[in-house]
């Protein structure tokens, strides 16, 4: 199991209602936890630095110069759902950074929102083109998904088609709330098994909320254990059975996934009893859409995600819920 689930963070919900947003006028300043970044002009030539950053680009007509490797079995890092938008391979950026790589894009500007860049990496970069990063008092991965889509269409002058996209997402989310009241109160809980333990994700992680969104309740144990502002928390293998849900997700690698099923104490659980556990694979698409949490995934998560929940919260333990390969 890999760094990137630790870095999924909260999101929060939005209205529906149409809002017409003004040209962005240049030169734009923005205020980072970094300093003042000035554009001069409505960018051309973006260079991403962010993990799933290339995705919003494409839904917003920009072929991105830079995008950062993140997880996935894809050359260019794009996954299905963002692959017939690209035009223009990328240049893949993967480990550190690698500052000569980006120069030689000569982009316009570099976002970099969800990419855990310091300070002096910040400075360096500023050398090449002026640097979208994190607002003052925001954590390296703390914006949501639909924060970090209105900053990118404010850089670009496409906070309009922001809010059009964001819209769609909010609309199948409430369909999914319309078409299944037997959710409402359900609860869920979402955990891996990472570095020897078990981790649990907290209400104000992305998936975790996005998740909620269509209809499900956190786990009250869950948010017992954590703290607000808190995303994830490791748990002893004693402590497991503390996660009573009635459905259990597990974002899982085939070494995980087989650590998770040796747990001792995995049969007390009531998601196990019950046949209501529902695993992730990293190199699935349900997890891809979910972790990545873009304007292009997140539709494709809840067509994905809603069969799997639906059979595992049908009223009967005997129905078994798909295999995600």
């Amino acid at each position: 199991m890999t760094r990137r689930l630790i870095w999924l963070l909260g999101m929060t919900a939005l209205s529906l209602s149409p809002i017409a947003f003004a040209d962005t006028d240049y030169p734009l300043t923005l205020n980072s936890k970094f300093g003042t970044t000035v554009i001069p002009a409505q960018p051309q030539r973006v260079a991403s630095l962010d993990y799933a950053g290339g995705d919003n680009l494409l839904a917003l007509g920009y072929q991105p110069l830079t995008v950062r490797g993140w997880f996935g079995e894809y050359d260019n890092t794009y996954w299905p759902w963002a692959q017939p938008l690209v035009t223009t391979e990328p240049q893949v950026l993967r480990g550190d950074l690698n500052f000569e790589q980006i120069a030689a894009t000569e982009p316009d500007v570099i976002m970099a929102i969800r990419s855990g860049i310091t300070d002096q990496e910040f400075e360096q970069l500023s050398k090449i083109a002026p640097v979208v990063a994190v607002p003052p008092g925001e954590g390296d991965y703390s914006l949501t998904w639909d924060e970090r889509a209105r900053l990118v269409g404010r850089v670009l002058n496409q906070s309009d088609e922001v809010e059009r996209r964001i819209a769609q997402v909010r609309a199948k989310l409430d369909t999914v709330v319309s078409e299944h009241p037997d959710w409402q109160g359900k609860t869920f809980a979402m955990g891996t098994y990472w570095n020897n333990s078990v981790g649990i994700y907290s209400g104000d992680d992305t998936s975790v909320a996005f998740i909620a969104a269509m209809g499900l309740t956190v786990a009250p144990e869950v948010d017992a254990m954590t703290e607000p502002g808190e995303f994830y928390i490791t748990l002893s293998e004693e402590e497991l059975p503390r996660v009573d849900a009635d459905v259990l997700f597990w974002y899982t690698s085939p070494e995980s996934r087989a650590e998770i099923e040796q747990l001792p104490l995995r049969p007390q659980l009531r998601a196990y009893q019950e046949g209501r556990e529902v695993f992730l694979p990293d190199t699935s698409e349900h997890n891809g859409a979910l972790s990545y949490g873009t304007l292009l995934s997140l539709s494709r998560a809840v067509d994905l995600l809603v069969p799997l929940i639906e059979a595992a919260i049908d009223g009967d333990p005997n129905t078994v819920v798909p295999e995600v390969e």
